[in-house]
């Protein structure tokens, strides 16, 4: 099947728009934005769907059947980037590091010392590795200013 088939490009067109759009948009419209534009261009959109995850999950309501469900996806999308992406690791050590601390704060400890193992796994994804980029801090590119939590 063609790629072009399964896009929905009137979504996709409805995202574009609301990135662009002059109007302060919310967290949860961004978040719905970039999951579709992912679909399209992932080089492009899971560095950006990760990080405003990861301000969603660590920035509001403090409700761990939200947070910790937030964080998990943010992980997700982060470890779906390219391996060349410069700020691959350091986000991805964030996002992990986040959901480490919501576990211990719900008392899963053993799930979060398996986050920290895959945090030593990652930070293990620098300069000279396998799969590793010379990283920057604070990860991918976003749209700052605009969004409301």
């Amino acid at each position: 099947m063609n790629h072009c088939e399964n896009v929905d490009h009137d979504r996709v067109l409805r995202a574009r728009t609301l990135l662009l759009g002059s109007g302060t948009i919310n967290v949860h419209e961004e978040i719905d934005a970039y999951r579709v534009l992912t679909g399209v261009s992932p080089v492009v959109y899971l560095p950006r769907l990760a990080r405003a995850l990861l301000e969603f999950g660590t920035s509001g309501p403090r409700n761990p059947a939200t947070r910790l469900p937030v964080l998990s996806e943010a992980a997700a999308a982060a470890e779906r980037m390219d391996t060349a992406e410069p700020g691959r690791a350091p986000l991805l050590l964030e996002i992990l590091e986040a959901r480490r601390e919501e576990l211990h704060a719900l008392g899963r400890t053993e799930e979060a010392l398996a986050v920290g193992e895959e945090m030593a796994r990652a930070a293990g994804e620098g300069p000279g590795t396998p799969g590793g980029g010379p990283g920057t801090p604070g990860g991918g590119p976003g749209t700052p200013g605009r969004r409301t939590v």
